[in-house]
């Protein structure tokens, strides 16, 4: 594996040079993990644990004056909880039913997907899946604990710009352990980083649940309109 200073600069000039390659010569987003001030992280604490009080798949009623990518991003990068994306707002389990198709072996297999990072998943709760027939995006990290980087692209085809398919959704809270399988991709191994894309072929009872708008998506501003 190789060192930080020299997996995250190789990683960097590799990600931007594979984009070109597909079409889409626009930077891609970059989040840089960060620990939250003690204020914002006890509010976070509080109001998910109270939510876990209440029972499982309870819906997070959400008062706090942060914005809630900061409160998902916050229960997947230092709580450990992964995310499921979906704009169907009522559903009690999730279940194993595939009903598209991915490029990848690991994107068609017949199984449940979430993520360890929650703005991957809000991209799924946003999207009306009657107004598009394609969409390329992804979550991948580089580094662990404070060093975290994380690369992401979300596009969708040209004809989709004038009306674009966003609608509002919900974000379903689950334990990571529910999800053992994970997409390889051995490359990364080298960098110290992931594709962030899990997967379960049993059906999961979320924790908790959290409606979200697109507005509630911080990179709504940065969606291709490429394909």
């Amino acid at each position: 594996m190789l060192p930080d200073f020299l997996a995250k600069p190789i990683f960097h000039l590799v990600y931007e040079r594979w984009r070109r390659q597909r079409g889409t010569p626009n930077p891609p987003a970059i989040r840089h993990v960060r620990p939250l001030d003690e204020t914002q992280r006890l509010a976070f604490d509080a109001l998910f644990d109270s939510a876990l009080q209440s029972g499982p798949n309870t819906q997070i009623v959400y008062n706090l004056p942060y914005p809630k990518a900061d409160f998902l991003n916050y229960l997947c990068d230092w709580r450990g909880f992964v995310a499921h994306g979906s704009p169907m707002h009522d559903l009690e389990m999730l279940e194993p039913i595939r009903k598209s198709s991915d490029d990848n072996e690991f994107g068609n297999r017949q199984q449940i997907f979430c993520s360890p990072d929650a703005m991957w998943a809000c991209w799924f709760a946003i999207l009306d899946k009657g107004k598009y027939n394609l969409t390329r995006n992804g979550s991948i990290r580089v580094g662990v604990g404070k060093k975290r980087v994380k690369y992401y692209h979300f596009e969708l085809p040209k004809k989709n710009e004038a009306d674009k398919p966003f609608t509002n959704g919900m974000i379903y809270i689950c334990h990571a352990e529910d999800f053992p399988d994970k997409r390889p991709f051995p490359i990364l191994n080298w960098l110290n980083g992931e594709v962030e894309e899990w997967g379960s072929t049993k059906p999961v009872k979320p924790l908790a649940k959290l409606p979200i708008s697109p507005s509630d998506f911080p990179y709504l501003n940065q969606v291709q309109f490429s394909l």
